[in-house]
């Protein structure tokens, strides 16, 4: 009981690093606590130099593959390896349903990962841990199950899903990993972490990958919870409030830690493959914002990941051998399909680079100020979502933009019941948002 206490006191603690680490993200999400400072607010994360569209590649049209339909979105990005790809969702998406999955984010607690969508189902947590189905065709609940110890309720920072193998796995802010039937959320075995979540966890080949706040990586069977070994990165003073769940392919688990690490594992014992620093440069004195909050992306045999320090990169899976980095930085998971990779970095620009050279198609600053209008505060974008041929970014500011990705330009808007820089899923050619207000809302075409 004692270790929980500590624990649960610990992660608030860590929390408020995080909020002074990023305070320009939060504030735009959950409101200022206190009246501002005088002057002009200038954000924090990836104070990168300015990038500009690469003349020389003006004339390479931005071409995708033919969107594939999905049954089920089972984990964070899609799937283990987080290659969401280009997605099938119908014309002029329209809300079918919303559901409350429970308590929504605010100063002490925060809802930590997306929906996830398996058995015709949607998954989620709210800002206590407890985790909710709902039907994805109606937005019907099905079970709720509250992951916290009866012995203590007080609850701490939310928690995350991952489906396989016909288990659903949750990891959370209380230290705990769960195994639950997904038909009744019924519990399978829970076991202790050594420290909180913050996160979802990966799940592949009978293993699931766990990220702690303490810089660890653990890795547990999925039978029966047994730890099979634990890594961990180098020390840090702030801690994302959203750690990514690792990319997973074949022989290698590819990680992203607070410290700004991208390190390569062997998936049976966690040996080191290789190691790379997204880390970026002139952050040391901003309490050290420079961890990976975005989920690594593996696309044909390369590893593409974005920190919060300014640097986004390129990096074959097997040898480590980087292939390219561009100084742009953020919160967001890249998006990779065909030829292209999609970034939005922490400045509300969004990005279409060459995935095979870094090379810069367009950009198109989200955020500019429009002649004629009063200077609003910024909107900060999440991860991403390619459907439909078009890119679907879900915000802050209550709404979703739908982006042209062969220009990127905004063609239409899409609103949503409230703010959220949560990843969302595409299931079924329908699109799930999870709102910071802690409702659940699905999109269909018409």
């Amino acid at each position: 009981m004692r270790d929980r206490k500590i624990w649960t006191r610990r992660a608030t603690l860590l929390g408020g690093a995080g909020l002074l680490g990023g305070c320009g993200v939060l504030d735009g999400i959950f409101g200022d606590t206190k009246p501002p400072l005088p002057g002009e607010r200038q954000p924090v994360l990836a104070a990168q130099r300015e990038l500009a569209a690469d003349a020389g590649i003006a004339s390479r049209p931005v071409t995708l593959p033919p969107p594939e339909a999905r049954a089920e979105w089972p984990q964070p990005g899609g799937g283990a390896a987080h290659d969401a790809g280009h997605n099938a969702v119908g014309p002029r998406l329209a809300e079918a349903w919303r559901a409350s999955v429970g308590t929504g984010s605010s100063y002490r607690r925060r809802i930590t990962a997306g929906p996830v969508i398996a058995q015709n189902t949607v998954f989620a947590a709210d800002a206590y841990g407890v985790v909710s189905a709902f039907d994805l065709g109606s937005g019907g609940r099905r079970w709720r199950f509250d992951t916290r110890p009866e012995d203590d309720s007080t609850g701490a920072v939310g928690a995350g899903c991952a489906y396989a193998d016909g288990t659903l796995y949750v990891a959370t802010g209380m230290a705990e990993l769960l195994a639950l039937d997904p038909a009744t959320g019924a519990v399978r075995w829970r076991e202790r972490l050594p420290a909180p979540s913050r996160g979802a966890p990966a799940v592949a080949g009978g293993r699931i990958f766990v990220p702690t706040i303490e810089n660890q990586l653990l890795g547990y069977a999925a039978e029966n919870g047994k730890r099979l070994w634990a890594y961990r990165a180098q020390p840090t003073t702030a801690v994302p409030l959203g750690l990514p769940a690792p990319a997973v392919e074949g022989e290698f688990v590819v990680a992203g830690f607070p410290s700004g690490e991208l390190v390569a594992l062997r998936p049976e014992d966690g040996r080191v493959l290789w190691t790379e620093s997204l880390a970026g440069q002139g952050l040391r004195g901003l309490g050290d914002i420079s961890g990976v909050r975005g989920l690594p992306v593996i696309h044909q045999g390369r590893v593409y990941a974005m920190g919060m320090g300014g640097t986004s990169m390129a990096v074959d899976l097997r040898s480590g051998r980087r292939l390219w980095e561009r100084e742009v930085g953020g919160t967001a998971s890249p998006v990779a399909a065909g030829d292209w990779l999609f970034l939005v970095g922490a400045n509300g620009e969004l990005l279409a680079l060459g995935r095979e050279d870094g090379r810069v198609r367009w950009i198109n600053e989200l955020n500019a100020p429009v002649p004629g209008q009063k200077k609003q505060d910024a909107v900060y974008f999440a991860t991403p979502i390619l459907a439909g041929g078009q890119l679907i970014l879900p915000g802050s500011g209550g709404e979703a933009l739908l982006v042209d990705p062969a220009e990127g330009q905004v063609a239409g808007r899409l609103r949503l019941p409230g703010g959220t820089l949560l990843p969302g899923a595409v299931a079924q050619q329908t699109l799930v948002l999870l709102t910071d207000d802690g409702t659940l809302a699905a999109y269909r075409g018409g």
